[in-house]
């Protein structure tokens, strides 16, 4: 993984990081962006990402957040970049209200199993929040399909979180809808929000 970064890093010459620093500014000007994006610098944080897991720039900016300094995605996007590899070859979930069981078997390594429930959530304590109680097998799903993804595809995922495991289970709105997040990183926000 390392190796791959430092290659990409290699590869972008100087005039390609101007012309994505242009492709920034003229982003944040478009007001195209969600409102946290909202200095170049800010958007090519997250284009520069998005280049290093091989994600075009107008799906890294509305697909990475960054919370608390760290990228965060949709367990959506962990399962595409997982995909992309050509080594996952096979995915078994069983999920219900109480618990959800993953399981990945890699190319050339033995199947590994996660799971996230009741117990689990509790232990966070998550299990009184809001998407817990109206949707507990989706959330037990994802929290168990991202544990499993950072060891079978760790090399894909480049230590990406959930936006959900960032956010510590405080309901808020963001500027890219409702997710949960800290009250700290909302007043963050709300003070970098155009006025």
């Amino acid at each position: 993984m390392t190796t791959e970064i430092a290659e990409t890093m290699d590869t972008l010459n100087m005039n390609q990081w101007q012309m994505m620093r242009q492709q920034a500014e003229v982003l944040v000007k478009s007001g195209f962006l969600p409102i946290a994006i909202n200095t170049p610098e800010k958007a090519l944080a997250i284009m520069q990402k998005g280049r290093e897991l091989k994600i075009p720039p107008m799906e890294a900016l509305s697909s990475i957040n960054i919370i608390q300094g760290k990228p965060s995605v949709s367990p959506q996007l962990m399962l595409a970049l997982a995909r992309r590899t050509g080594q996952l070859e096979d995915l078994q979930m069983e999920v219900s209200e109480k618990a959800a069981k993953v399981i990945i078997k890699r190319k050339g390594q033995s199947p590994y199993t996660t799971t996230f429930g009741i117990k689990e959530a509790t232990d966070l304590q998550l299990i009184k929040k809001d998407n817990y109680i109206k949707q507990p097998g989706i959330m037990f799903q994802w929290r168990a399909l991202a544990q499993n993804l950072r060891v079978t595809f760790p090399d894909a995922i480049a230590g990406l979180y959930l936006v959900e495991e960032m956010t510590g289970g405080e309901e808020t709105v963001t500027t890219r809808g409702p997710v949960q997040m800290p009250k700290a990183i909302e007043t963050k926000i709300e003070e970098e929000a155009p006025k």
